[in-house]
Formats: structure tokens, C-alpha cells, sequence
């Protein structure tokens, strides 16, 4: 055994790669901490007059550029290299966020700030996260994976108190500025990584992907995945507050059980067919929210989070990973953008047919409607599995 073979740590590709990954941790969470700034926009703009029609547009528009740069940022890395498109996201998805500083009493400037916000952190979301799956190796790759993909919710466990706190003591140019400085923190941080070979031009081509078999089923899944937390993310605030209950009990719930479990609990699913952990991972996001639905006393709400959150955590790494079996580390982009594209845009097409649905029936049973897809995804996934032993 070579002593650099003796002085890397498990999971890692060599001795430099822990410490890059810490890094690359921080990245991402300072990063998502100024992209999740935006969750008290619709505040913003109430208070400097926007109509309810406008607030929504400049709120809706943010999805359309998520999927179409997500798209697309696999083939923006393969060209122009993981880093750079990296570091490009990191930069428009900073000043997206503080440049509402000059446009927030605009809808023009806002709409323009928000396509920019967009666009960047999709091109840094998808390619971040191949970018981390270098560092790694099949050894432990879905626990260490799971913990650099959890960096990216972790700041909605205090995030939105923070920045209703920047936004109602300070005003909206302060909350801007301030909102923005864990983003401009990372920047820096970006230039002490090493570069990675890019791609091939043939390797890892969309059209390739798309033709693919084998892609099928974690699509499916995804749009699944994508449609429950999308339901949570639209939804579940006013659903916490016409029951009386605190937004936080849910989300802060949500938030911790997702970086638990990825912490401690996805080492043993290394070896266990995807298929299966994706199922049971959508059985317990299913029972997640249903029990949300049914949510009526603190208690329930809290356990609703924690479930929904445990579920999401056992299904979103395990997806990223399935998608990604069989493709050499530097090309992973494309397969994981093509990930955060069916993703991010069920997240933002649920919202329409649910409110439509919530208007007619109510809350309670669309959630449980919603919740039912995911038992239904994990009947097919189980299937999947069982015939292959046929």
C-alpha cells in the first residue's frame, strides 16, 4: 500500500479531496443561504405596492429559468468546464439577490433580477454537485453524497426567520445587502478547488441520455419527488397558519431531519438496490404528508416535518446516484442536469392544478390525492425490482 493510499480518508479519492469537500460543503450552504433570501420577496414587493397578480409573476418567473439553465448547465459544463460553470452560477445567483437592492421598487428591474437569480442557481446547483461526486468514491458515495446535497436546504431551518428579521428591523436595501454577504463569502472559497477534466464531447450527450433505458424509472421518480415538495414548499405555510400553527414547526422539523438522517442513516443503504430505497423512500414522504393533512395540534405538525423530511432524504441522494451509476465522474453533469430540470420543474408545475384543486375540494384531500402518487410510484418500483429475478 502507497502511503497516499494510507492517508486518504474512506469515501474520498485522495488525501486532498476531504478537505475540498468541506469546502465545497460551505459553498453550496453559503450559496443556497443568499438564494433563500427570496422567501419574504413576496413581502417586499407588498409593502412597495405590487399588485397581487404582479407579486406572482415575479415570484413564478424564478422556475422558468431554474429548468431551462438547468437544462442545459450540463452541457455548459462539458464545454466550458465544471468550475467555471460553477463559479458562473455562483456569481449570478449573488447578484440576482443584490442587485434587488437597486430594482425591488421595479417590476421591469425586479423581473430582470429575478431571471438572473434563476439562471444562476441552476447553473450552479447541477454542476456543484458533480463537481462534488469527483471528490468522491463508490465507497460511502451515498452518505457523503447526501451530505453535500443536504447543505442546500439546511438554511430553511432558520433562513426565512433570518431574513424576516433583516428585512422588518432594517428595511429592504439593508435586507439585500446583508442577505447577500454568505453568497459573496463563498466566492472565494470557489478558487481554492482544483479543476477537473472536462468531458468528452461524446460522452454524456442529452440526446444519448434521453434514448436511454435506463434513465427511465429515477425520471419518473423524480417528477414523484419533485411534485410532493413542491406541494410543500407552495402550500404548506398557509396550511400551517389557517390551522394556527407555526410555519416552523413543519419546516424547521423538515429541515433537521434532513440533515440527520443524511448525517448517519444513508451508509446502510449503500448496498441495497436503488429501486428499493427510492420506494421506501417515497412511502415515507408519502406518510409525511399525510400526516401534514392531518395535522392538527403542534405535536402533529412537527412529526408530519420530520417524516416528510426523512423521506425526502432517503429518495433525493439515492435518485441522484441511480441516475448517475455506470457514468465516469466528469461527465456526470449532464445526467444530473437533465436530474434538476425534471425536478425543479415538477416543483413549479404542481402549483396551478393544486391550487385549482385546493379551490374546489380543499386542503386535506389534495395533499392526500398528492401523497398517493408516491405510494403509487413505490408499487411500480417495487415491481421493477421483483421482475428482475424472473
Amino acid at each position: 500500500m502507497t502511503g497516499e493510499a494510507r492517508l486518504t480518508p474512506p469515501g474520498f479519492v485522495d488525501p486532498k479531496a476531504r478537505s475540498e469537500f468541506i469546502r465545497l460543503g460551505t459553498i453550496v450552504f453559503l450559496t443556497a443561504m443568499t438564494n433563500q433570501q427570496a422567501v419574504i420577496l413576496a413581502v417586499v414587493w407588498q409593502e412597495a405596492g405590487f399588485s397581487h397578480a404582479d407579486i406572482g409573476i415575479l415570484l413564478g418567473v424564478y422556475g422558468v429559468p431554474l429548468v431551462l439553465a438547468s437544462l442545459f448547465s450540463g452541457a455548459a459544463a462539458n464545454r466550458f468546464g465544471l468550475l467555471p460553470t460553477v463559479r458562473l452560477g455562483a456569481v449570478l445567483t449573488t447578484f440576482g439577490l443584490v442587485s434587488l437592492y437597486f430594482t425591488h421598487e421595479s417590476f421591469a428591474g425586479s423581473f430582470a433580477s429575478r431571471i438572473v437569480q434563476g439562471a444562476g442557481f441552476a447553473l450552479f446547483h447541477a454542476p456543484v454537485m458533480t463537481y462534488g461526486t469527483t471528490r468522491l468514491t463508490q465507497d460511502r458515495f451515498i452518505q457523503l453524497f447526501g451530505l453535500l446535497s443536504a447543505m442546500a436546504p439546511l438554511p430553511y431551518a432558520f433562513g426565512p426567520v433570518v431574513a424576516e428579521y433583516l428585512f422588518h428591523a432594517f428595511g429592504p436595501r439593508t435586507f439585500f445587502l446583508a442577505g447577500s454577504l454568505p453568497g459573496l463569502l463563498a466566492l472565494p472559497l470557489l478558487w481554492t478547488l482544483r479543476p477537473v477534466e472536462k468531458a468528452e464531447p461524446q460522452v454524456g450527450g442529452m440526446r444519448a441520455l434521453l434514448s436511454s433505458g435506463r434513465i427511465t424509472l429515477p425520471m419518473i421518480a423524480a417528477c414523484v419527488f419533485g411534485a410532493m415538495f413542491g406541494f410543500v414548499s407552495a402550500f404548506m405555510a398557509p396550511v400551517m397558519l389557517e390551522r394556527g400553527l407555526s410555519i416552523g414547526a413543519f419546516f424547521t422539523s423538515f429541515t433537521l431531519s434532513i440533515f440527520i438522517v443524511r448525517l448517519g442513516l444513508l451508509g446502510p443503504l449503500e448496498t441495497i438496490d436503488r429501486r428499493l430505497v427510492v420506494a421506501g423512500g417515497a412511502v415515507v414522504l408519502a406518510l409525511g404528508l399525510t400526516l401534514a393533512a392531518l395535522a392538527n395540534s403542534l405535536p402533529m405538525a412537527i412529526a408530519a416535518g420530520l417524516v416528510f423530511g426523512m423521506g425526502h432524504s432517503i429518495g433525493f441522494p439515492v435518485l441522484s446516484a441511480w441516475i448517475c451509476d455506470g457514468t465516469p465522474p466528469e461527465a456526470r453533469a449532464t445526467p444530473l442536469a437533465l436530474f434538476n430540470a425534471t425536478f425543479f420543474a415538477a416543483i413549479y408545475l404542481i402549483a396551478l392544478p393544486a391550487s385549482l384543486a385546493i379551490a374546489r375540494f380543499g386542503y386535506p384531500p389534495v395533499m392526500i390525492a398528492t401523497a398517493s402518487t408516491g405510494l403509487v410510484l413505490a408499487v411500480g418500483l417495487t415491481v421493477a425490482w421483483y421482475r428482475r429475478f424472473r
